[in-house]
């Protein structure tokens, strides 16, 4: 593969994370969904007033503080994948562990909606997106098999 023959900075660098993008894709778009779906009830502080967020006020009492937790989460994966796709050397068990950790957010998130009782577009979002989350923890795992594989 060209990245191992790669300088550790400079083109190697690009070329590793290069290597590395296409595969992880989905973790990259799941941590972006998850800052983002965070920065949302951050900019509406008054979201689980609405019938559909019923459930999400039964277990939280302010947007604010768990719209801010799933910015910082979103950030912490994206800045744990840049971490792993520069690295030479791959931790895969970062991606395992944050994946993980999005599939619970997924699932949560689905489980609140059904709380509220209204059936809406949530269904054929969130149960997707947590299914998608345990592919990556499946990839990262496997990639970490990989890593600790006699070359």
């Amino acid at each position: 593969m060209l990245y191992r023959e790669a300088s550790q900075a400079g083109p190697g660098l690009w070329i590793r994370i290069q290597h590395r993008f296409g595969p992880r894709m989905t973790e990259w778009m799941l941590a972006t969904v998850t800052a983002l779906w965070g920065a949302v009830l951050v900019m509406n502080p008054n979201i689980f007033d609405q019938p559909a967020w019923s459930g999400f006020r039964a277990i939280f009492r302010d947007e604010a503080v768990v719209g801010w937790i799933m910015v910082g989460l979103g950030f912490l994966r994206i800045g744990g994948l840049i971490v792993n796709g520069a690295r030479k050397n791959v931790t895969p068990w970062i991606r395992s562990v944050s994946a993980s950790l999005g599939c619970c957010l997924f699932v949560g998130i689905t489980y609140c909606y059904w709380q509220s009782g209204i059936v809406s577009t949530w269904l054929a979002i969130y149960p997707v997106f947590a299914v998608v989350e345990l592919l990556n923890v499946y990839r990262a795992a496997h990639d970490a098999g990989e890593s600790h594989a006699p070359h």
